[in-house]
């Protein structure tokens, strides 16, 4: 189980790739089609809607969040891991002092994904920018030392309607 102190730039490339998959595989699941993945910061996915519409993603995974749950360690002793929620959802606005995030993605889609919670929430960028633009939500600062990360706090619950939640039945293994 990761903690805030064992993030950093690499692990957060690699936990990304891996919820980029997982996001890819559930939206083929449901027709649409691959047709790549974007290494720079315009979006993550592009992919072929069931009705043939070339559309792009940007997708975010947050596994830091998780619900309490028992855990069997590698000797079999189990041990329960407390839940880790604060009910805000990080969409990142900066980092190591330069745009990223949703103040740089040209996607059409947005994706914040919860792996522990099986949940993702999704909501087109434009709709997403006009729910910043028209709220006064807190800036927070963290992510790895020295990287500055900075981003809008979203009180999930109180937000929830105007994003679609999926459930994603895929078993998150660190």
């Amino acid at each position: 189980m990761k903690s805030i102190k064992d993030y950093n730039f690499k692990t957060g490339i690699d936990v990304g790739e891996k919820g980029e998959k997982v996001i890819s595989d559930f939206l083929i699941s449901h027709g649409c089609k691959f047709l790549n993945d974007n290494k720079d910061n315009k979006y993550d996915l592009k992919m072929l809607t069931h009705n043939n519409i070339p559309t792009t993603i940007e997708i975010k995974t947050d596994f830091y969040c998780y619900p309490e749950r028992t855990i069997t360690l590698e000797n079999n002793v189990e041990k329960t891991i407390k839940a880790r929620d604060s009910g805000n959802m990080f969409i990142e606005k900066e980092c190591r002092g330069k745009l990223s995030g949703i103040s740089v993605t040209k996607s059409k889609w947005f994706v914040i994904y919860y792996p522990y919670l099986q949940k993702a929430w999704f909501i087109r960028t434009n709709s997403l920018k006009k729910l910043i633009d028209d709220n006064n939500f807190y800036v927070a600062t963290g992510g790895d030392p020295g990287s500055n990360t900075k981003g809008y706090l979203i009180k999930r619950n109180y937000f929830q309607k105007h994003f679609k939640v999926k459930n994603i039945d895929k078993i998150w293994v660190d």
